[in-house]
C-alpha cells in the first residue's frame, strides 16, 4: 500500500487500484466526472512520485500536460508514495 497526500488529505493505495476508486472508497473528496478517461476532469499534477497510466482521451490529458507531470485519477495506479495538487477546487 502507498500512501497517497492530495492537498491536506491523504489515503492509502494499492498499485492495482487507481487513484479515483481508493479515495472515493475511503472518502476523500477529489474532482470526477466520467472516471473512465474521457473528460479531465480528475486532473491533478503529481509533485512527487512515480506511478502508471492506462489508457485515456487525448482530449481529456494532452501529451504537453502529462509531460508537465498531470495526470487522470481514474486511469493512474501508483508506484510509490504520491504527493499531489488538485488543480481544481471542485468536488463531489
Amino acid at each position: 500500500m502507498f500512501r497517497i497526500s492530495i492537498n491536506d488529505k491523504s489515503f492509502s493505495c494499492s498499485e492495482d487500484n487507481n487513484l479515483l476508486k481508493a479515495a472515493r472508497s475511503q472518502m476523500v473528496k477529489v474532482p470526477y466526472g466520467c472516471a473512465s478517461g474521457g473528460c479531465g476532469m480528475c486532473k491533478v499534477k503529481v509533485l512527487h512520485g512515480d506511478y502508471r497510466m492506462d489508457m485515456y482521451s487525448k482530449q481529456a490529458l494532452t501529451n504537453q500536460e502529462r509531460e508537465n507531470q498531470q495526470i487522470l485519477l481514474c486511469k493512474t495506479y501508483p508506484l510509490s508514495h504520491l504527493e499531489i495538487n488538485l488543480m481544481k477546487e471542485r468536488v463531489k
